[in-house]
């Protein structure tokens, strides 16, 4: 992989940075549109983590053609397909709303999510290299603290738009008329329009911007035209890798699985009992609070083993979950804030052990490490399963044991990485 000249690494490092922060937004999103389409079309648990499920379950899916496309178009090129592909979706939500169909909303999310994830798999590598080999764990924390500040704006949008606390209760739809009923499914169809088409427009503008910057198109020095099955048996080589790509998909599936669920949890009158405009609140304080510990993680990184920070903070986000799925009132989202000051720096730093020393290599384990991602697909139907089932509050045990896999990774990585020769 080439490394890019330093001349131009601040401003390519504030445009990929403000591509982070909108797919912050939109993958914040999902978890206004969970409870949003919960109640408009009467859907389950389950049925309503399908949102997350089509959203992630792209990654797995377009991952490694993405990957293809870096290696021939380029990064700036690649990054600009994906703009088109998420503007695309984001422009369908129209009319989705206007027939009122859970189908075409799945079928906008997965647009919006092919694009971001032709947008990631070439965002992620591309911070890597713009600059030092050394620094490129504090680069990716610094990238990832912008992507949770649109995680922290994206609920007060939704909460604008979408949920209000004048929303009536099961009780009071039970009294509408048949009129009225319908009057009022069309109103929350149509509450998402507004959102998306802001978002639409402010896609289209930044394809214009990242057409004519100064953004280098680096390509990949040594890309082959491998399989998913041949790049994945490549991996196995390089067991940090390997147990990489399973802590990406614990990571995605535990973030999305406690988000997804986050207002429902939150809104449980034998929890905390907060109407749906609080619980968002919270989602968004939670998500500034990640964002502040990842600009604090940017520094902490220059300094501490990435590994053993890994290991420490999950071992505290474990302390927190047990705390918090034990308690009732106001603790617990209060507890729940608090987990999302330390998974902030999981992600990027997880993303840099795994495809630490693995030189030309490198393109190709990013597309595999962006496949795990779909872990945000699987694990949220399986927590849906068990909140309906065993209850929303049992159903946590999920992120939990996932999170205590990535505690173990970075204990890993703290033993076997030291020792690691780069590869070429």
């Amino acid at each position: 992989m080439q490394q890019s000249p330093n001349k131009n690494l601040s401003g390519s490092l504030i445009v990929i940075s403000v591509l982070f922060f909108i797919w912050g937004i939109l993958f914040c999103m999902n978890d206004i549109l969970v409870p949003h389409f919960k109640a408009l079309f009467t859907l389950t648990y389950f049925e309503a983590s399908l949102v997350q499920f089509t959203f992630f379950g792209t990654y797995l899916l377009i991952s490694i053609p993405a990957g293809k496309m870096i290696a021939t178009y380029g990064y700036k090129r690649s990054i600009i397909i994906g703009l088109c592909a998420t503007t695309l979706g984001c422009l369908l939500f129209y009319p989705a709303a206007s027939i009122r169909m859970y189908g075409m909303f799945l079928m906008a999310l997965f647009f919006v999510s092919t694009g971001i994830t032709i947008m990631q798999v070439a965002a992620n590598p591309f911070v890597a290299v713009l600059g030092k080999p050394e620094g490129a764990a504090s680069r990716l924390n610094m990238a990832q603290a912008v992507n949770k500040f649109g995680y922290a704006l994206a609920p007060y949008i939704g909460a604008f738009f979408i949920l209000n606390d004048l929303r009536p209760d099961e009780h009071s739809l039970a009294l509408y008329s048949p009129q009225q009923l319908e009057n009022y499914k069309s109103a929350q169809a149509s509450a998402v329009q507004t959102p998306y088409l802001i978002i639409t427009g402010i896609l289209i503008a930044l394809i214009f911007f990242v057409y004519k910057s100064n953004l280098p198109n680096i390509k990949e020095e040594s890309q082959t035209d491998e399989s998913f099955l041949r790049s994945l048996k490549k991996a196995v080589h390089h067991k940090h890798l390997l147990f990489g790509i399973a802590a990406i998909f614990m990571y995605v599936g535990a973030e999305v699985s406690t988000d997804a669920f986050f207002i429902s949890f939150l809104s449980n009158k034998n929890v905390a009992g907060l109407t749906e405009t609080e619980a968002a609140r919270y989602l968004s304080h939670y998500w500034l609070f990640a964002t502040i510990t990842g600009f604090i993680g940017v520094v902490v990184l220059k300094y501490i083993q990435p590994a053993k920070a890994l290991a420490a903070c999950g071992i505290i986000v474990l302390l927190l979950f047990g705390i918090c799925l034990t308690s009732s009132g106001i603790i617990v989202p209060l507890l729940l804030v608090g987990i999302g000051g330390f998974i902030s720096i999981m992600f990027p730093t997880i993303f840099t052990l795994a495809i630490e020393g693995l030189g030309d290599f490198t393109g190709r384990a990013s597309a595999l490490l962006f496949t795990a991602v779909v872990g945000g697909a699987l694990l949220p139907p399986v927590q849906g399963l068990i909140a309906d089932h065993a209850g929303i509050r049992i159903s946590y045990i999920v992120p939990c044991i996932s999170y205590a896999y990535i505690t173990w990774y970075g204990f890993y990585c703290l033993k076997h990485l030291s020792k690691l020769n780069t590869v070429v």
